[in-house]
């Protein structure tokens, strides 16, 4: 099949159809009526010859020959994102999309370098779209092995292979408990073993083991996928459970949560620049990137 303009359209059609799983994601982001989506993704199967994927009652799924054509336009829309950004770049603009992953509940960290390295971005000659995408560790580790993201900052409790990890800084967790809990508003030589064994403990399923080594538990409670989850838990007064510093200063300052023998109880934790190891970033991504080391380093000193 000879590509034209024409069939590029068909193809992005195509794409948000199967990086949403379905219609209803595609037309948000596309703009489209599900019956000018489906007519799209026919002609673009009449054009090919194949099947791509299976509609209908049953719902949305690829065809095994639709998941190679869409690895494939993956890596045709990656080319042609990076050809547009290198012949922007001989004008010496920035051309594209930048995709950034960030880790839930860090805009509250003043050590954080996002926001300085945003600004720092934007005071460049560009004409970049920024998607910023929360989402838990092992989220962004799949979107950076995909290529939906182009870099993440975050906690990565579980390196993957396929990503490379480089420190930025580190952020202090300690442990909380809330209004009405037996421990709240007692002084630290009443977390003793008997007490802490009694409690109900709260923990990140993506740092479990991490989360009941540091406070010497066997088992937990209760189980969460982010940070506000966990804030409302111990904000019930029932559970306790880790939570970062800068994260839990509102409520504590507010006389809703209190820190747990912090002496005793602390859970320090690294906060990294993800980048996929595979292939050269293009000028876009190196840009940011040089930014967010430029801005950490400055929040550093």
């Amino acid at each position: 099949m000879n590509v034209d303009n024409i069939d590029i359209r068909l193809l992005r059609v195509f794409h948000a159809l199967a990086e949403h799983g379905g219609f209803a994601g595609a037309q948000a982001q596309l703009g489209l009526t599900p019956s000018t989506l489906s007519i799209h993704l026919s002609n673009l199967e009449q054009r090919l010859g194949v099947v791509l994927c299976e509609r209908g009652r049953g719902g949305f799924r690829l065809t095994d020959k639709g998941e190679r054509v869409f690895l494939s336009t993956k890596r045709l829309f990656a080319a042609l994102e990076g050809f547009r950004a290198e012949t922007a770049s001989l004008r010496g603009k920035l051309v594209g999309e930048l995709a950034i992953g960030i880790a839930d509940s860090t805009v509250t960290d003043v050590h954080s370098p996002i926001a300085e390295a945003i600004r720092r971005f934007e005071a460049r000659d560009n004409d970049v779209h920024l998607r910023l995408i929360v989402d838990r560790p092992a989220g962004l580790n799949h979107a950076l092995l995909d290529g939906r993201l182009n870099l993440a900052i975050g906690f990565f409790p579980r390196p993957v292979a396929g990503v490379t990890y480089e420190k930025l800084y580190s952020e202090q967790g300690m442990l909380y408990c809330g209004v009405g809990h037996p421990l709240f508003g007692k002084s630290p030589s009443a977390a003793d073993p008997i007490a802490l064994g009694r409690a109900r403990f709260v923990a990140r399923a993506y740092s479990l083991e991490r989360d009941l080594n540091a406070i010497g538990h066997v088992s937990h409670k209760a189980s969460v996928e982010n940070m506000e989850a966990l804030a409302h838990l111990i904000l019930s007064g029932c559970f306790i459970g880790f939570l970062p510093e800068h994260y839990a200063r509102g409520f504590v300052v507010a006389g809703r949560m209190q820190a747990i023998d912090p002496d005793r109880f602390t859970l320090p934790s690294d906060v990294f620049l993800a980048t996929p190891a595979a292939g050269k970033p293009n000028l876009v991504v190196s840009t940011f990137c040089d930014d967010l080391r430029e801005a950490n380093a400055a929040l550093a000193a």
